[in-house]
């Protein structure tokens, strides 16, 4: 899919003036995923009363770290059952029997800082859904 076919549907929603998605915001996630975004944006996203704070991210960017995660920690001894789940993945997109695809429902950021109450706690990687986004901004806040 090209990039002009995916903004499409953001288009669209932003024509219509339909709440949901926020079509900046889907512009921004599209772009990223895509490629077409050529230097690293950063936002903070208000999310269930925290602020999210990293720099934006297409899937399998963050899928690869996620990945390397599991590897490094071996977190609940997921790391087996991650490699087999995508091994199963990357086989059948070798085989042409799917295509994998970025979730158009979530928005992935790396280098993550969380801002909840007066604790700040940093994360490697961040995936969120979209719909749990109630606002955004480009950058991130002033620590003044």
């Amino acid at each position: 899919m090209s990039w002009r076919d995916a903004v499409q549907p953001a288009l669209r929603v932003m024509l219509q003036g339909e709440a949901y998605p926020d079509p900046y915001l889907e512009l921004l996630r599209v772009g990223v995923e895509h490629r077409e975004v050529a230097e690293d944006v950063v936002v903070t996203l208000a999310v269930d009363g925290a602020l999210v704070t990293g720099t934006a991210i297409s899937a399998s960017e963050w899928e690869d770290l996620y990945v390397r995660q599991v590897a490094e920690a071996d977190h609940y001894g997921m790391r087996k059952v991650v490699r087999e789940v995508f091994g199963h993945l990357d086989q059948a997109v070798e085989d042409g029997r799917r295509r994998r695809a970025a979730d158009p429902r979530f928005l992935h950021l790396k280098g993550v800082t969380v801002r909840s109450g007066r604790g700040v706690r940093r994360l490697p990687a961040w995936r969120g859904p979209l719909a749990a986004v109630s606002g955004w901004s480009l950058g991130e806040p002033d620590e003044r």
